[in-house]
């Protein structure tokens, strides 16, 4: 056990010192996105949720060919919206208010779980994260992929992430694409 322990924080330690960290001070390359391939998607306003955002979500096809529209889930009052494609798309989008640096705290929670999984981020940047999730080695589990991000709209902090349960990695993979596409409509 001590070895998993000292190769786990090598590991952290040494993909920290490549880079890892995904800290910059330069956002004009990971907010861009005008090279993000949104052709597979179609924009949704989530205006009658009573958010003033829109975002784009991907096409979803049944068995039988036909497409699956996307639900939105919400109560009045409450700050949780639940977007869902199908049985697999779960993307949570939660209002944080004037809270900010939610990936940040994120990363922190994550950390605190070392002893039980092991994280490797995927892509780690100042406001979006995806990562691979499982449990140290040995221990059985599968491997789950989760994402989380945040952006501002009205002066307001929402958060955009995956289901605590994680998914296939083309899943979150797409729900990375919804949360880089989110942003405030115009009025």
């Amino acid at each position: 056990m001590k070895k998993v322990l000292i190769l786990g924080s090598f590991s952290l330690l040494l993909l920290s010192a490549c880079g890892g960290s995904g800290e910059t001070t330069d956002t004009t390359d990971v907010t861009d996105t005008s090279t993000v391939d949104f052709s597979d998607m179609n924009e949704m306003s989530l205006e009658g949720e009573g958010l003033n955002m829109q975002i784009m979500l991907p096409n979803v096809a049944s068995q039988t060919g036909a497409s699956i529209e996307p639900t939105i889930e919400h109560f009045d009052g409450d700050y949780l919206w639940d977007v869902k494609i199908g049985p697999q798309f779960h993307l949570i989008i939660e209002d944080f208010g004037k809270e900010q640096n939610k990936v940040s705290e994120e990363k922190k929670r994550l950390d605190g779980l070392q002893r039980i999984f092991v994280t490797e981020y995927i892509i780690d940047e100042p406001k979006l994260i995806m990562y691979k999730r499982e449990l140290h080695e040995g221990q059985g589990g599968k491997t789950t992929y989760h994402c989380y991000g945040e952006t501002t709209v009205d002066g307001y902090t929402y958060v955009l992430r995956s289901h605590e349960d994680g998914n296939f990695k083309p899943i979150i993979e797409d729900m990375v694409k919804t949360i880089r596409s989110a942003k405030q409509i115009a009025k």
